[in-house]
């Protein structure tokens, strides 16, 4: 038993509700408190919505494109993930990392000397060991970890998505965004409803930004996607823009060694605000929230909204 703290977030077990308050003890599994700087979400600011009724449940893949702006073959690794999601649509995720040595910024060309490296991006490239591969590279819902497995090239992408894909979901996850223009303030909520039983695992959710239509220069070799050595008009897309609630996300669900989660009708909600968006057009942003074991890295579930329709 710990004592723990939880704002505005509901644990539903089997038929009885409990509402988790300051200083309140429970048994396991624990649901464990929003750690992160960015703090819940004041319900008098932005108000918590109602989600409505999921009928169908199904796997979500989450792409990680290792990537960087003189990368003379990442356009073409961008192209296939372009191919994929138009192909699975809402099934599949895509962030472009932008990450290592060939994300840096020349200090010599301003055409080269823009940054889309974050600190997750920089973090995560350092920690998979996905840039010293080499890129172009990436990952499929961090499956591979810690054996040495999750760098995939881009060709093996495709049946990585199929296989993630086909897999029975552990649980659902619904984003709902609300973004406030004159205060530049944005709002998310996410709801987790677990659909399966765990055993000995913490789960942790991470939440981040991504931006489309970012218009700088690439280098590329490939002349079937655009000119050659370089496109300065080349259109960026699923860019990687920041971390919402820090680097390795914040805990939703320790269930310690020898014990067992059966959730039934168990759901869990996290409420993040006073994210900014800066430089950022809102209408091309979007929220990506991703369930992931805290041990093996995979990412269990993942979703996607627009920040402004």
């Amino acid at each position: 038993m710990i004592k723990i703290t939880i704002l505005k977030s509901i644990l539903i077990i089997a038929a009885s509700v409990l509402v988790l308050a300051s200083c309140d003890k429970i048994d396991a599994p624990y649901i464990v408190p929003n750690t992160d700087p960015i703090e819940p979400e004041d319900t008098a600011a932005c108000p918590v919505p109602k989600f409505p009724a999921v009928t169908a449940h199904y796997k979500r893949a989450l792409i990680e494109d290792y990537t960087g702006h003189t990368c003379v073959n990442c356009p073409r690794a961008a192209l296939i993930t372009h191919d994929l999601k138009d192909k699975y649509q809402d099934s599949l995720v895509v962030v472009a990392v932008h990450a290592g040595f060939y994300a840096k910024p020349s200090t010599s060309d301003s055409v080269w000397a823009y940054d889309f490296r974050t600190p997750a991006g920089t973090e995560w490239d350092n920690f998979f060991k996905v840039g010293a591969v080499g890129n172009p590279n990436g990952m499929v819902s961090r499956k591979g970890y810690p054996n040495n497995q999750q760098v995939l090239s881009p060709p093996s992408w495709a049946n990585a998505v199929k296989n993630t894909v086909s897999e029975a979901p552990l649980m659902d996850l619904q984003l709902i965004t609300e973004y406030d223009s004159a205060k530049d303030k944005l709002c998310i909520h996410s709801k987790i409803s677990f659909l399966q039983a765990f055993t000995e695992r913490t789960l942790k959710i991470s939440v981040i930004i991504t931006e489309d239509s970012i218009i700088q220069a690439q280098k590329n070799n490939d002349v079937t996607v655009g000119t050659t050595p370089s496109i300065l008009n080349y259109v960026h897309t699923h860019v990687m823009r920041g971390a919402v609630n820090g680097i390795w996300g914040t805990p939703v669900l320790l269930i310690p060694e020898n014990s067992s989660f059966a959730p039934v009708v168990t759901t869990f909600q996290t409420h993040f605000t006073n994210f900014n968006l800066n430089t950022m057009v809102p209408k091309n942003c979007h929220v990506i929230a991703f369930v992931f074991d805290a041990e093996t890295k995979e990412v269990l579930q993942v979703a996607e909204v627009q920040v402004v329709e």
